[in-house]
């Protein structure tokens, strides 16, 4: 027993000492990094070309989240996600430069959340061009349409001799799980308002196909959305017609690299390095570079994106932009999810904070928890009586994503920002059968009343459908009454408008569910201009918490650090759903099903 006892305190100090080491080379790790990026002086030569790869997650800001870190530890590359407003910020720093003289993109994957921020990226690089400075850009293969999109507005365009280019039109799939939860013996139950037939998320439990009115809807905001990047792309490449582009798109004429090629949407075939060559000679020729010692390099973009120490400066004025990124929850949330504890704390900072005059609520979430929208939407409520709040809609702002954008002193969204979806559901999950036929647990009760017990493995009474039912009519109810009185509109015109049906930007202006067309820059221009603001500074809400933090966090709160390796395939997006489909009891303002829309 002695021997036991220090064999397992010896284990237990090991341990301890080696939990110890850890935490302390990743103080220093962390402390490095802080040193480098705030201390440094990034020194960029002359005559530069500004290489961005683009084959990285893009989130609305920079973040640091434990998931992001979790699998760059686990990675052979180190993955740096871009910041679109960082990118914004540098990318105009880099037009002002007389040491960069061209920017040279490469892309084959786009990893934003959607094509408004697509839209975003392309409309600075735009901005960047009127300098006189030229864009380049390469893919070793154009795998996502979005990635060609943004590629078009470069001056010459390269590819792979041995790539290809995957122009296909929009389209998209839902999955669903009727059949299987039939196979498991999983009952469930949908409940929404009785004229909410668009609202089609909770429909992947309950049905095998898409009903008429969610192919609809679906039809007509990819309609919108590609009607709007197609004519963009025939314009930019100088093409013949929209309707010979789209012919050829249906055919698949431009897939291969030679038939890139010959119609005009790609300018050469080589390979990189023969690219960055040519990206030389340009720039000596364009700028008279002659000397025999002038030297034309590539500065990377993450190195170059250091020159600018913090995009977020304090002035004696100020605009607040609050980021709202992510699935609705209550809670605190992440840098990737939206908790309502958190971003209701941060509008109310910004609102009785004196130095700022304006709010900038930036929006990119398909929406979530009904409780935790209508905490958030209270709180941009009351912030609009002290100053003006402006929501910049991102790639996609519906559901609780709309509802919390609704009562906005003005919205901005992009023509191809997926908006909308004004109602709400709920799912009542039963796995008593699957329970008791597949794992042999069966389950008995003792109740002093009629509905004394709710669970997921009791069968509803009519009485507790009939109260569930009441529930959502009363949420979707609130929810309309809300947007009606945000956006100065009939309440009976916003139920018809509303009923869960997503809407397009371009749409959402039509009806008036959106004001004015725009990005995030144009959101803070509206905002400094409500309030009177020639010179002012940004400062960005929620404060970010470093990884070292969350890690010590999630340690103390005994999370479960295993999910955060979790790499989220297809597969397992369809294992999480039936993993979350007991965690959805309570109502719902979301489009949560897996649609791929590339």
């Amino acid at each position: 027993m002695k021997a036991f006892f220090k064999f397992m305190f010896a284990s237990c100090l090991g341990c301890f000492i080696s939990s110890m080491l850890i935490i302390f080379v990743l103080i220093g790790i962390f402390s490095s990094i802080s040193i480098t990026d705030t201390e440094q002086t990034v020194a960029i030569d002359n005559n530069s070309i500004l290489y961005i790869n683009l084959d990285t997650p893009v989130f609305d800001r920079e973040v640091e989240d434990l998931e992001i870190f979790s699998n760059n530890l686990l990675s052979d590359e180190i993955v740096k996600p871009i910041g679109l407003t960082e990118f914004m910020e540098t990318i105009r720093r880099a037009k002002t430069d007389d040491n960069i003289k061209a920017i040279f993109l490469q892309m084959s994957i786009l990893q934003t959340n959607g094509w408004a921020t697509v839209e975003e990226i392309r409309q600075i690089l735009e901005d960047f061009k009127a300098s006189g400075k030229k864009i380049y850009a390469y893919s070793d293969m154009f795998a996502t349409q979005d990635a060609y999109y943004l590629a078009t507005i470069a001056d010459k365009i390269f590819l792979n001799p041995a790539g290809n280019l995957a122009l296909t039109g929009l389209g998209a799939e839902v999955m669903y799980y009727k059949d299987l939860f039939d196979k498991l013996d999983i009952d469930v139950e949908l409940i929404r308002p009785r004229n909410n037939s668009y609202k089609s998320a909770g429909e992947t439990y309950i049905s095998n196909k898409m009903s008429e009115e969610n192919r609809e809807q679906i039809k007509s905001y990819i309609s919108d959305i590609w009607d709007y990047v197609s004519q963009n792309i025939v314009e930019a490449r100088k093409l013949q017609s929209i309707d010979t582009f789209n012919a050829k798109v249906s055919r698949l004429e431009y897939f291969l690299p030679q038939q890139a090629l010959a119609n005009g949407l790609v300018d050469s075939l080589t390979f990189k390095t023969n690219v960055e060559q040519i990206i030389v000679s340009d720039v000596k020729k364009q700028f008279s570079i002659n000397a025999p010692s002038a030297r034309v390099s590539f500065v990377k973009y993450n190195k170059y994106r250091k020159t600018i120490p913090s995009v977020f400066r304090k002035q004696k004025d100020n605009i607040a932009v609050i980021y709202a990124y992510g699935d609705v929850n209550q809670g605190k949330g992440s840098s990737l999810s939206i908790g309502s504890e958190t971003l209701v704390r941060a509008i109310e900072k910004a609102a009785k904070d004196n130095s700022v005059k304006a709010i900038v609520l930036r929006v990119n979430s398909p929406g979530g928890d009904a409780i935790a929208s209508e905490l958030i939407t209270n709180e941009v409520i009351k912030a609009k009586k002290l100053k003006p709040v402006i929501v910049s809609m991102g790639d996609v702002a519906a559901s609780a994503g709309y509802e919390m954008s609704s009562n906005a002193s003005l919205i901005v969204a992009s023509p191809i920002t997926i908006t909308g979806s004004i109602g709400v559901f709920g799912i009542m999950p039963n796995l008593a059968r699957s329970l008791k036929n597949n794992v042999g647990l069966t389950f008995d009760t003792v109740k002093t009343n009629d509905n004394s017990i709710l669970s997921l493995t009791t069968p509803r009474s009519q009485q507790s459908k009939l109260m569930l039912q009441k529930n959502v009519e009363n949420f979707y109810d609130n929810f309309i009454t809300k947007v009606a009185q945000g956006r100065k509109l009939e309440k009976t015109y916003v139920d018809s408008i509303a009923r869960g049906r997503v809407w397009s930007g371009a749409d959402a202006k039509e009806i008036g569910l959106v004001d004015e067309f725009g990005g995030l820059n144009k959101a803070i221009t509206i905002a400094a201009q409500k309030a009177g603001l020639n010179q002012y500074g940004i400062i960005a809400y929620p404060k970010q918490k470093d990884i070292l933090t969350q890690l010590l966090e999630s340690v103390s709160e005994e999370s479960d650090l295993q999910e955060l390796v979790n790499k989220k395939d297809m597969f397992e997006q369809f294992t999480e759903k039936i993993e979350k489909l007991s965690q959805n009891q309570g109502v719902q303002a979301r489009i949560p099903y897996i649609i791929n829309l590339r």
